[in-house]
């Protein structure tokens, strides 16, 4: 039997996932992507079943590279594409002269944290093997910012990777992480983390235990000083708190806290929805500074 928990979030998972349809219909049908980037659409990196894709964005004046970004689209875990994102991810790979793949994963509740980290690194390695990648700067916006840095920690230290079930095993390297508006703590109980676990059964009897930090990365996010950070928020934006706690633990990371500007206001991921923007373009001008800097 379900318990009162799941339910609940169960039903503001379809709130959500109604809202943000609506919102985001009418941007997409009206965005208009960047000239001078080559494309490689709708790759499948998972293989069947699964049949997962990505998107590769290329600078017209690149052929070959060996690091690119990975790029992760947010939805509190259980809505969305990376149509989402391709804007963005393409306005990236023009300015940065860096090449994005742009992926999809398994949402929950079909997914729970665990699996989708899994497809994370899988993604990763895939793009090892088929466009020879061997340094990864990983970044996406609210869920995928939060997936973003748990990433990137998992894949520097085998024993985090451990912990949350992540068993395969990485053939590059993460060398920066750069969430764009993230989520970094979330409620065992409450919606989206009550999904994280790998069974919604409700019985716990079942569930692969997932350690606290988890539902609050602030626990973690000082295991690694040599990780390139780029935490990017907005005067608007409803995680606004989280990143500066964030940023307050990590004072070597760069930070953008961009104020709202006239008719410009910050609002929640306002650089994927709008990254021609003044302000957007100097948020992918400092993730791109954050992936070529020394650590």
């Amino acid at each position: 039997m379900k318990s009162f928990f799941l339910k609940r979030a169960e039903k503001e998972c379809k709130v959500w996932i109604k809202n943000c349809t609506e919102s985001d219909s009418p941007r997409l049908a009206s965005e208009t992507y960047p000239a001078d980037v080559k494309i490689d659409e709708d790759v499948n990196w998972s293989g069947d079943p699964l049949n997962l894709t990505l998107d590769y964005y290329r600078p017209f004046n690149v052929d070959s590279s060996k690091e690119c970004f990975l790029l992760i689209h947010g939805g509190a875990f259980c809505y969305g594409t990376k149509v989402l994102d391709k804007c963005f991810g393409m306005h990236l790979a023009k300015h940065s002269g860096i090449p994005v793949a742009n992926m999809d994963y398994t949402l929950m509740p079909e997914a729970g944290l665990s699996k989708i980290l899994n497809q994370i690194f899988h993604c990763m390695n895939f793009l090892t093997a088929e466009y020879g990648i061997e340094r990864f700067h990983l970044t996406g916006d609210s869920a995928g910012g939060y997936l973003t840095m748990i990433s990137a920690l998992a894949a520097r230290n085998s024993h985090m990777a451990h912990d949350l079930w992540i068993f395969e095993k990485l053939r590059g390297k993460v060398v920066s992480a750069s969430p764009v508006c993230g989520g970094f703590r979330y409620h065992p109980k409450g919606f989206p983390g009550i999904f994280f676990e790998e069974n919604t059964s409700g019985d716990p009897k079942t569930k692969p235990r997932l350690p606290d930090y988890v539902y609050d990365i602030s626990k973690i996010v000082e295991r690694d000083k040599d990780l390139k950070i780029c935490l990017i928020t907005g005067e608007d934006d409803f995680l606004r708190e989280d990143n500066r706690k964030i940023k307050e633990l990590l004072p070597g990371a760069l930070f953008y806290d961009a104020a709202n500007d006239g008719e410009y206001h910050m609002h929640h991921v306002f650089p994927i929805a709008h990254p021609e923007w003044p302000q957007s373009v100097k948020a992918i001008e400092l993730i791109t500074d954050n992936a070529t800097r020394k650590a």
